[in-house]
């Protein structure tokens, strides 16, 4: 019977990841959910950037166009946009990662206060 290898004696095998790639990962999945809002709520047609208007979807930085543009939508609107990104936005995006689905699923407020590290 083949004698078997326990996992720690692998080089280069952590089973946690580190503080650092974590962050990352959650910076990514705000990134992603902050470009679903900007396309539900079709803040591409105010964006000073014609490739964003072109293609009809955010193409640039999605964080600072959501903050920009979010004062001037109604909350009506705002409650819409956040069912519709939950089911993955007009296109509807299947979320990568577990944390994603959980910050889709956040407050509006929490995640226009997220801080990236």
């Amino acid at each position: 019977m083949p004698s078997r290898k326990k996992l720690s004696d692998q080089p280069g095998y952590l089973k946690r990841r580190t503080f650092e790639q974590g962050r990352a990962e959650v910076d990514a999945a705000h990134i992603a959910t902050s470009r679903l809002y900007c396309d539900a709520l079709h803040l591409w047609r105010r964006c000073a950037r014609p490739a964003c208007r072109r293609h009809r979807c955010c193409l640039g930085e999605p964080t600072s166009c959501f903050v920009r543009g979010l004062p001037t939508v109604p909350p009506a609107r705002r409650l819409e946009a956040q069912k519709e990104v939950i089911t993955g936005g007009p296109r509807r995006i299947a979320p990568a990662t577990h944390i994603e689905w959980t910050v889709r699923r956040s407050t509006l407020k929490q995640i226009v206060s997220w801080g990236f590290g």
